[in-house]
C-alpha cells in the first residue's frame, strides 16, 4: 500500500475519497461496508476529520482509539474526531454508514462552534455507545435521506447536523448503553476517572510516561487508578500509557516521512536507542522493521 499514497501527507478522510472517485471539493464522505474493500489501511491512522457511524449486522469487530479497545457490534453507534489515532482490527465487514466531514462543511451556518461542543468527538469521550432498535431506526433514516440529498449542497450541512443532534440525544438519553450492553443514564465515579485519564494521555504522554503524574493530576494513589483502569479499559494503567505512545509511534512510522530520530523526538524519548528498545518490547519489532511491514 505504501506505493499508493505518500506517505508525508496520508491522510484517511482524502484516501478514501480518492479511491472511490468522490469529489475533492466537498468537506463530507459517505461510506459503508464496500468503502474499505480495497483501501486495505490495516494499520494505525491518525484522523484528520470528524466520523460518525451506525453498524447494523456483526458480532464485533475491535476498533482502537489511542490504546482503548472497543467492541463493535450490531446497533453500535460510532464516532471519532481530527487527532485520534484508531485501528480497526479487523476487517469490518459488517453492514454500516458512516459519514467523514470537516470543519468547513458548517462554514454557512450561524453557530459553527457546535462541534467542540460535542465530547464523543474528542479524547476522554465515550465513542461507542449501543443504540435500542428503535434509536438504530432513527439514525438509518437520516443516513438514507442524506445519501439521497448527498448531491445537494445547501441540504447536506442541516442532515449531517441533525445526526449529530441525534447522537448527542442518544447520548445524554436514558437509555445510552455501553457496547457491553451497561447502562449509562448515571457515569459512575470510576468511569469518570478513566474518562479524565485518558483525556490527560491523550495530552501529556510525551512528557509522561509514568502513572504516578496521572494519578497525582486525578488526586488519587497509582494503585487505586490502575484498579479502575483495569475495571473501565481492561488493562492496568501503565499499559494503557504504554499502549497510547506504540499507536502513536505506529501512525507516525506509517503516515509520515519523519526518520525514527524525529519521530523519537516528537514522542518524549531521551533517544533513539530507548525509543528503539521500548518500541520493540511492545511490538516483537524494531520502528525500521515495522515501517516496512
Amino acid at each position: 500500500m505504501q506505493k499508493k499514497f505518500n506517505l508525508t501527507s496520508f491522510n484517511l478522510y482524502e484516501f478514501l475519497k480518492h479511491q472511490n472517485a468522490h469529489s475533492f471539493n466537498v468537506p463530507f464522505f459517505l461510506a459503508d461496508r464496500h468503502t474499505y474493500k480495497n483501501a486495505h489501511v490495516n494499520f494505525p491512522f491518525r484522523t484528520f476529520s470528524f466520523g460518525l457511524g451506525i453498524t447494523y449486522t456483526g458480532e464485533g469487530d475491535v476498533f482502537k482509539i489511542g490504546s482503548t479497545d472497543y467492541l463493535v457490534t450490531a446497533g453500535c453507534l460510532t464516532t471519532v474526531g481530527p487527532g485520534m489515532v484508531c485501528q480497526w482490527t479487523g476487517n469490518y465487514t459488517a453492514e454500516h454508514d458512516t459519514v467523514y466531514f470537516t470543519e468547513e462543511l458548517f462554514e454557512g451556518m450561524k453557530n459553527n462552534a457546535f462541534l467542540h461542543s460535542l465530547p464523543f468527538f474528542f479524547h476522554g469521550g465515550r465513542h461507542v455507545i449501543r443504540l435500542s432498535d428503535d434509536q438504530t431506526r432513527k439514525m438509518a433514516s437520516l443516513f438514507a435521506l442524506l445519501k439521497e440529498l448527498k448531491d445537494d449542497k445547501s441540504a447536506v450541512p442541516g442532515m449531517v447536523h441533525a445526526l449529530l443532534m441525534l447522537a448527542e440525544s442518544f447520548h445524554t438519553g436514558p437509555e445510552s448503553r455501553t457496547p457491553e450492553g451497561g447502562n449509562r443514564n448515571g457515569v459512575s465515579n470510576k468511569e469518570k476517572i478513566a474518562q479524565a485519564f485518558r483525556k490527560l494521555v491523550a495530552t501529556h504522554f510525551p512528557e509522561h510516561k509514568e502513572v504516578a503524574f496521572y494519578a497525582t493530576e486525578l488526586h488519587i494513589t497509582p494503585k487505586y487508578l490502575s484498579e479502575v483502569l483495569q475495571a473501565e479499559v481492561g488493562k492496568p494503567a501503565k499499559a494503557f500509557i504504554d499502549e497510547y505512545v506504540v499507536m502513536e509511534a505506529k501512525s507516525l512510522l506509517k503516515q509520515t516521512a519523519l526518520s525514527i530520530q524525529e519521530i523519537c523526538y516528537w514522542l518524549g524519548f531521551e533517544d533513539a536507542s530507548h525509543f528503539n528498545k521500548s518500541f520493540k518490547k511492545l511490538t516483537n519489532m524494531t520502528p525500521t522493521e515495522y515501517r516496512k511491514s
